[in-house]
This record gives C-alpha cells, structure tokens and sequence, in this order.
C-alpha cells in the first residue's frame, strides 16, 4: 500500500491561525502520548547565513553629463531625467528606483542616439555616456536584487509557516518573480525599450504585501525539522513491540484514527502542498540569483530544505506502512 497515494476523504474544519507548525506540533504530540514516548528537545537549526546588505553593495560610476547644448538635452528630453537625478529626491533613491531610473535614462538616451544629428561631437559624447550607462545598468540591477528592503526581508525568511488552506500571495508572488526574470532577460539582451517598461515598484509590492517566499522558506525549513525530530521520536518505536505478542487494540485504534485525521488529512497534504510551491517559487529565485554571492545559502534555505523533508517524509511513511504491514490496523484514508 502506498501511504502516499491514499486520496484525502477528510475535511479539516478551518481555524483562524491553524497553520502547518501548529499542525505538525499537534501530530507529533498526539502520537508521543499514544506511544508513550518523548520528542527530542532540539531547537531549529539555523539557516544558511546570507551576506550583509552592506558588503553586497556595489557603487555605480559617478557619471556627469557634461551636456551644455540646451536643445540636445531638450530633443533627447534627457533633461527632464537629469533634473529628476539631481533633486532632493534623487540623489537618495533605493536600490529599485535607481534601477528603474537608470532603465530609463537607457531607453531615452538609445531613442535619443538613433536620431539625425549634425553636432557629430555631441553625438559622441552621448554615444559614450550610452556605452557607459550600458556597462552601468548591471551594476544597479545587482544592488537591486541583493539590497533592497523587501527582497531582503523575503531572503531572510519570516518567523511564520504558511496556513494548511487558503494560502493568499501564491500566484501574485509567482507572478511577481515572473516579471523580475523578464526584466533580468531584457537587460541581459540590452532590450532597453521593454526593460523600462517593467514596473519594478510594483513587483515588489506584490512580494511585500503577501511575504509567501519569507514564509514558504520558514514552513521548508520547519517541516524538514519536525519530521526529522519525528522520526527520531519513532526510532525506538518497532511494528514488532507494539503488536507482539498481543496487541493493545485500544491503542492500534487511537494510532489508526491519528493517522486518518492528522497524518493524512493535515501533515501529508500539507507537505504535498509545499512540494507545489516549492517547485513553482524556486526555479524563479533560482534564475535570479544564480550569479550572485547569495546563490549558495538560498540554494540550502530553499532546495536544501525541501529535499530534507521529502527524505524525512519518506522515512516516517516507511514507519506507517511497517506498523500497517504488521499489525492488525488495516489503515485506510478514513482510518
């Protein structure tokens, strides 16, 4: 019988703040005292280290138009993009807002270089700054992924596992990470006409708003430890010593009906729902963040993790089927 397999027939009543720790902690007590045994007292490990903000950040070139031809800059409207980098404003943009500046200035000043020019001297000059504004952008798009705030709070991971139904920010995170690939492609293709048009600002609002990469990493990271911490608390507990030579039926009831309502219906579903996101999320974050110092450490906090808890899940499920293979339980979905 493949435990794995057996459909969900259990409705799990709805609770405000039911989330998978809570589920998790909850079948493990209850089948601690059936088996009248302990958990071990371990306390979460911590996650991979992320470098700090401050030792990722790279300074852009200090570029200075030197552009004195009023009607260049008016043509070109460079100059209403140099008035905005020089304001109060401008000069303290985020990481994001001088990613989508410099997108801009790029899309303006390629516009602006494709025209008819009779200043050969002038086009030179606006020729150079596109070629070092080009070699910039890359530059302001790693300070963007590594150091602002809100991707930040999303690496660092959130104190906060995900609910086992009605998950919010799913699709808007996905979708939100789709739009940072494209942009990451249109810069790579220095297609500077649709890169500006991605709206940064917007993107990480939708991550900001619905936190699901911080908490999807916690509930990974969580549920790889409880199992683990479950199969320790099981180690000791063989088929054989709980139904030989006569088993308690009481006792082998109570297992079946933890296994049906709390193992099935909550730990398994919740796990399976992980998996789903897990492999929609981390091929997206993976993309972004292959090339940059922080790869490795989200590689363990996301990949990592995940991979430990299906090889902890598999583990406990072998302990149900031994217990079912062995003993008179005959589990079934409905217990």
């Amino acid at each position: 019988m493949k435990l794995w397999l057996l459909p969900l027939l259990l409705g799990l009543t709805a609770c405000s703040g039911y989330n998978g720790d809570k589920a998790l902690t909850n079948y493990q007590q209850r089948l601690a005292r059936v088996l009248d045994t302990t958990a071990p007292d371990s306390s979460l490990p911590a996650a991979a280290k992320l470098a700090e903000q401050r030792d990722l950040k790279q300074p852009l070139p200090d570029l200075r138009l030197d552009i004195t031809d009023a009607y260049a800059t008016r043509r070109c409207s460079l100059d209403t993009l140099i008035g905005e980098r020089n304001s109060s404003l401008g000069r303290v943009y985020s990481a994001s807002k001088q990613l989508s500046y410099e997108l801009r200035f790029l899309k303006q000043l390629q516009q602006c270089i494709s025209l008819s020019w009779d200043n050969t001297a002038l086009l030179s000059e606006l020729q150079a700054v596109y070629q070092q504004k080009q070699n910039s952008v890359h530059i302001a798009w790693h300070n963007m992924l590594l150091t602002d705030d809100t991707l930040r709070k999303e690496l660092l991971g959130a104190r906060q596992s995900l609910p086992l139904h009605d998950v919010a920010g799913h699709s808007e995170t996905w979708q939100a990470l789709t739009e940072l690939t494209r942009l990451q492609q249109f810069i790579s293709e220095q297609n500077w006409q649709q890169a500006a048009r991605v709206n940064i600002e917007q993107q990480l609002q939708q991550l900001y708003q619905y936190n699901f990469i911080g908490r999807l990493q916690h509930s990974l990271r969580l549920s790889s430890h409880r199992l683990n911490q479950l199969n320790l608390t099981l180690a000791n507990v063989t088929p054989t010593k709980l139904c030989q030579p006569r088993p308690d039926n009481q006792q082998l009831e109570v297992l079946g009906n933890i296994f049906a309502k709390y193992f099935i219906a909550q730990v398994q579903q919740y796990t399976v729902d992980l998996d789903k996101y897990q492999q929609q999320i981390w091929p997206l974050l993976a993309e972004l963040y292959r090339d940059t110092p922080l790869y490795p450490a989200l590689e363990q906090r996301f990949n990592g993790n995940h991979q430990n808890m299906r090889t902890a899940l598999s583990q406990h499920v072998k302990w149900w089927q031994a217990v079912n293979a062995t003993c008179p339980l005959q589990l079934t979905a409905g217990g």
